[in-house]
């Protein structure tokens, strides 16, 4: 019995096509990196999010460390939200359970309107690439 080459290379093309198909947009997003502190003390831990003004463009984030902190970010105007944390010692991962090991303890030392994208205060543009965005967040919540 003779097969056709077609029989073997449409299918292939078919699912060629598809997987090359399905992508997305390719992203925009630009790097960005700077600093977050509380008051001129460098935040020790937590996330900052940066989330699109008119919701056009997904959020992203990144990990907070030492006081820095880099991202991949779209372009545009953000509202940036800020969850700093510290370590204030070690707990059991299940409370009162010691055989369920330990983690350490976190304490948030950033006050909660910057934690809320309907209350941050903080805004950011991101026009282009390689932009250093600093951070230094007031105690009660009302400052940039």
């Amino acid at each position: 019995m003779k097969y056709s080459p077609l029989l073997v290379v449409l299918p292939v093309l078919g699912s060629l096509s598809l997987v090359l198909g399905c992508g997305g947009p390719a992203s925009t997003a630009v790097p960005i990196s700077g600093t977050v502190s509380v008051e001129g003390q460098p935040v020790e831990g937590g996330l900052i999010t940066f989330l699109s003004v008119d919701d056009t463009a997904p959020a992203a984030g990144a990990p907070i460390k030492n006081g820095t902190y880099s991202a991949e970010v779209e372009p545009g105007e953000k509202k940036v939200m800020v969850l700093g944390t510290k370590v204030v010692g070690e707990e059991y991962i299940l409370k009162g359970v010691p055989d369920s090991g330990t983690r350490q303890k976190l304490e948030t030392i950033t006050h909660p309107n910057y934690n809320a994208k309907h209350l941050t205060p903080l805004t950011a543009t991101v026009s282009g690439p390689s932009e250093e965005m600093n951070f230094d967040l007031k105690k009660n919540g009302k400052g940039k």
